[in-house]
């Protein structure tokens, strides 16, 4: 029994995915929370269906190019703004690896404190 529960507790060891944590920081407008949406995107992490109400989204505000920072920038003031108010925060994950994708807020009485 001891050895079954060893070779059990082996399995799960080495099924288990390795984790990475992605932080976007930089200035207001230097392009995180698009960057964010590509590789969300990219990676098939958003469906097509919402990145098309994404799109949609930032036509209606004259914003065609920021349809994938819309995938991370969801609430009303964000999107009115052009700024990201609240760490977003997404996960997306490879063959071997799960990744965890943060999008902060780039003002300037956000980075010093991030940094600190």
């Amino acid at each position: 029994q001891v050895k079954d529960l060893a070779d059990k507790v082996a399995n799960i060891n080495l099924s288990r995915k390795r984790h990475m944590n992605i932080v976007f920081i930089g200035h207001v407008d230097a392009g995180k929370s698009t960057i964010a949406g590509h590789i969300l995107a990219i990676t098939g992490t958003i469906d097509s269906r919402t990145l098309e109400k994404c799109e949609e989204d930032a036509k209606e505000r004259g914003r065609e190019s920021w349809k994938y920072a819309y995938a991370l920038d969801t609430t009303e003031g964000e999107r009115a703004k052009g700024k990201t108010e609240e760490c977003g925060h997404a996960y997306f994950e490879t063959n071997t690896t799960r990744y965890t994708i943060l999008d902060a807020p780039g003002h300037k009485g956000y980075v010093p404190h991030m940094i600190d």
